[in-house]
This record gives structure tokens, sequence and C-alpha cells, in this order.
């Protein structure tokens, strides 16, 4: 792959992957925009070893993941409650409190189901690429998908 390509294809997935990234981050705008300059950084770094038999997004989004999963393993840091996020964001970026409300209703996921729904229904990935990404055989992530739905109809139907 040419680095022009590389950029072309990364520059496409950019908006997905920081609403990817802001989901799993429960909506901290800062902390998701720094994962998502590492996650591009690291694809920077590794573009000539991508393999092009699997698809672009699914191999970036495996590098979102890891970094995110090795962020929050370094540092432990707390949340920044939903609702104070949204009040000191600048209106600069326009459309992106556009899912806000699923925000609200995965918080307090296991970040295992967050992921797999966050991938198949934000960003139609197929459950073999989700599986790529979070390195777990596609049973497990149908399992994960279908726990998730669960939790979510249980957490909806209190509120």
């Amino acid at each position: 792959m040419t680095r022009d390509r590389f950029i072309q294809l990364l520059e496409k997935e950019q908006e997905g992957l920081l609403k990817f990234l802001l989901a799993l981050c429960d909506g901290n705008h800062p902390e998701a925009e720094d994962l998502a300059q590492e996650t591009s950084l690291k694809a920077y770094l590794s573009y000539r070893g991508y393999v092009e038999r699997f698809k672009f997004s699914t191999w970036l989004y495996r590098i979102a993941y890891n970094s995110f999963i090795d962020h929050r393993r370094k540092k432990s840091f707390p949340t920044v409650p939903l609702e104070a996020g949204i009040h000191i964001e600048s209106t600069e970026r326009p459309g992106r409190n556009e899912f806000e409300g699923l925000y609200s209703a995965i918080e307090g996921l296991p970040l295992d189901e967050k992921t797999a729904l966050l991938l198949f229904y934000m960003e139609d990935m197929k459950i073999i690429d989700i599986a790529i990404v979070m390195r777990k055989p596609t049973g497990t992530v149908k399992s994960y998908l279908s726990r998730g739905r669960n939790h979510l109809k249980e957490k909806l139907k209190d509120e």
C-alpha cells in the first residue's frame, strides 16, 4: 500500500473511528480525540504491514480497540459524567451529540458487550469483522451482542 492510499483510507474512516472511540469513552471527547490521534499514528507507523486481505477499517478499529484497552490499563482516571462533557463542549463541531442517547444507554455495560454493540450498530461491521477486531470467536461476539441487547432492553425499560 502506498502512503497516499493509506492517507486516503484513513481520512475516510476518521469520523466513524472517532464516534466509536467516543462511545467507548462514555462521551469523554478529549479522551476519544487523544485515542483517535494515537490510533492514527500507530496505523501510520505500521501501514506497510497492513495485509490487504482484511478490510482496512477492521485493521484500523483493531488498533483503536487495543489503544483503548492499553490506555485504560495504564491509567486509572475518573470518568466524566456524560452531562458534564456535553455541557462543556463548544459548538464548533456540529452533530457530535448525535449519539448522546446511545452513550447514556450503554454507559455501565461490560466493555465487551459495549464494543460489540458499537461496532455492529454504529459501524455496520459484520460479526466476522468484529471477531477480528476483538480477537474473539464469532460465537462469543454473537453472545456479547445478545447479552448487550438484553441489558439495554432492561435498562431502557427501567427508564
